[in-house]
């Protein structure tokens, strides 16, 4: 019989390496300090929206929506945040900004060279590539 390994690398639950391990798996885990723990959290976070955009029904959209859920929950908590801090935050950028009720969507913008708006989509071509 051959041994296959399989490569994780990423923050996984608490009771996963258990469950894991009685089904049979030899797990490799370690617990991580706080600056790496940060790091995990971030890109879970990540991991799990882009899992949230893959969902195709209300089912699976809840139980991503819950996996960020914990995440974000346990990021905050790792940097002493609350869920007051985070509520009080989004609805003062609701105030100024609006939500999203009502659907806009932006397909590009023009600004004019020289422009701090304009040197603000510059310093970011991967998120707002140049359409020439």
């Amino acid at each position: 019989m051959s041994i296959l390994r399989f490569r994780v690398g990423k923050l996984i639950r608490d009771k996963l390496p258990q469950i894991m391990r009685d089904q049979g798996l030899a797990v490799f885990d370690r617990r991580l300090d706080d600056a790496a723990y940060v790091a995990a959290l971030k890109d879970k976070l990540v991991e799990e929206a882009r899992e949230a955009q893959a969902a195709t029904d209300a089912r699976e959209l809840t139980d991503e929506l819950a996996d960020l859920s914990e995440v974000m929950l346990a990021l905050m908590a790792a940097q002493g945040l609350t869920l007051d801090d985070i509520e009080t935050r989004r609805l003062t950028k609701r105030a100024e900004r609006g939500g999203f009720d009502d659907r806009v969507y932006n397909a590009a913008v023009e600004a004019e060279t020289g422009l701090p708006a304009a040197d603000y989509y510059l310093a970011r071509p991967s998120q707002y590539p140049r359409e020439d």
